[in-house]
């Protein structure tokens, strides 16, 4: 070998060595940086969890502070230390979680019926515009109606058992979802149909790729909110009349006075309706990622 390729091929290893030596410092001035990045976008949680965590300990000490202060009758309520003991003792019961059964099945299959009949009837009458002038008057006066005052005769119809609790949780669900529903699809930009119409789509590839993409949106946010509706008018339907369910738990509760039951059954209530808002808004936001991506502009795809 010359000594002039060694020269060079001494050269060229330490340009090599220098280049490493470079790179290595800027991953290790980047690193910190980076962490420091990561420090910061998680302040904002950590602050929030924080406060959320201080509003709790404040709510569960002037709860006990008003039992003991006797703000209210002390048969007429119960410590958040009573109300935990007897939350884990309902845990422990084959009767509490067939009542918790009972409820969510009412309420799942309240809200299906009404869901799909909602959605159905306003996208029609969104769709065919001539619909609306005709039925428009009748389904305002239905949706007027105090929806709880049909519980008795729902009872009367169906009977005491699950199918009154769906019917009625059916019947609030389906105007929760129809009226927005019929409000989005006539709300679908004119230009997306006739441009969608120029290319020579047909009206069910209309269908599919202006108006539903369009409607998206607004449709879920009245499922979550029907989700939680759909348990409220079950419990309120076990309230007048059932032979099983949370809601009649926690009636029966009340009349006998017993408070710990009744507060630990408000609290698993509660706790239902925030983990149902929080499956549907999590399914809601798995379906509607495409929107972030297209948020820039609007496309019709035939």
């Amino acid at each position: 070998m010359s000594s002039t390729e060694q020269e060079i091929r001494a050269t060229v290893s330490t340009d090599q060595k220098h280049e490493a030596k470079a790179s290595s410092d800027a991953g290790n001035t980047e690193a910190p940086a980076s962490r420091t990045k990561k420090r910061r976008r998680n302040l904002p949680g950590l602050r929030t969890l924080g406060f959320q965590l201080l509003i709790f300990v404040a709510i569960l000490g002037i709860w006990s502070w008003g039992v003991h202060a006797e703000w209210m009758p002390r048969m007429y309520t119960a410590t958040p230390k009573e109300t935990f003991d007897r939350l884990v003792e309902l845990f422990g019961q084959q009767q509490f979680w067939h009542a918790m059964g009972v409820t969510l099945q009412e309420t799942l299959f309240g809200w299906i019926i009404g869901c799909v009949a909602g959605l159905v009837v306003g996208l029609a009458m969104g769709r065919w515009t001539r619909m609306a002038p005709v039925f428009d008057p009748y389904l305002t006066f239905a949706n007027a109606t105090p929806k709880i005052a049909l519980a008795p005769f729902f009872i009367l119809w169906f009977g005491v058992g699950p199918s009154s609790k769906v019917v009625l949780a059916a019947v609030i669900v389906f105007f929760i979802v129809q009226v927005p529903t019929q409000a989005a699809v006539s709300q679908v930009p004119a230009d997306l149909n006739t441009v969608a119409t120029t290319m020579g789509a047909t009206e069910l590839q209309k269908f599919r790729k202006v108006v539903l993409p369009g409607i998206m949106a607004p449709v879920f946010g009245a499922f979550r909110l029907a989700a939680v509706y759909s348990l409220l008018a079950v419990v309120m339907g076990e309230f007048i009349a059932a032979r099983e369910g949370l809601g009649q738990a926690l009636i029966t509760a009340t009349n006998q006075f017993d408070m710990s039951t009744a507060f630990a059954l408000l609290i698993v209530l509660a706790m239902l309706a925030v983990i149902i808002n929080f499956i549907v808004t999590a399914v809601e936001r798995r379906l509607l990622r495409w929107r972030t991506i297209e948020s820039g502009g609007k496309t019709v795809a035939v």
